[in-house]
């Protein structure tokens, strides 16, 4: 299987995953549910999915050159950052707490955001977005 299609299939997995954490997150939140321990482990899991596709980008990029096949290259780079830091960064902004219904909330919420960015990810992918986005529903 070629890279690309590796790296597509991996950010469909991505968005897919990040919907479900996000509206399992948010279902939790509504219950007056905190975080515990299994959904921890979803948001681990999500971000180690994260990163893969981050250092298969990064590997497409510096060392196969297929940035100049992107449409807007420098948008796919911002949105794949983006993905990587929002959950370190929704750690942060928490400081560190994972016991209230407040952040069980504002992962709920960072999930949703992250399922937006990878879908916008897959629409810079190519020279024109219906094109990317006819290319992300084959994918299913």
């Amino acid at each position: 299987m070629p890279i690309e299609q590796i790296h597509a299939r991996i950010g469909n997995a991505a968005l897919l995953f990040m919907v479900i954490a996000g509206i399992w997150g948010l279902v939790r939140w509504r219950q007056k549910k905190s975080m515990d321990s299994n959904y921890l482990g979803i948001l681990v899991v999500g971000e180690l999915l994260l990163v893969a596709q981050a250092f298969i980008g990064i590997y497409m990029w510096l060392l196969l050159g297929r940035a100049a096949e992107l449409g807007r290259p420098s948008m796919h780079f911002l949105y794949g950052f983006l993905t990587v830091l929002t959950l370190p960064a929704v750690y942060s902004f928490s400081q560190g707490k994972i016991d209230g219904e407040r952040e069980q909330m504002l992962y709920g919420f960072a999930c949703l955001f992250l399922a937006a960015l990878v879908f916008r990810a897959s629409m810079t992918s190519t020279p024109a977005p219906a094109a990317a986005f006819i290319g992300w529903l084959n994918l299913i």
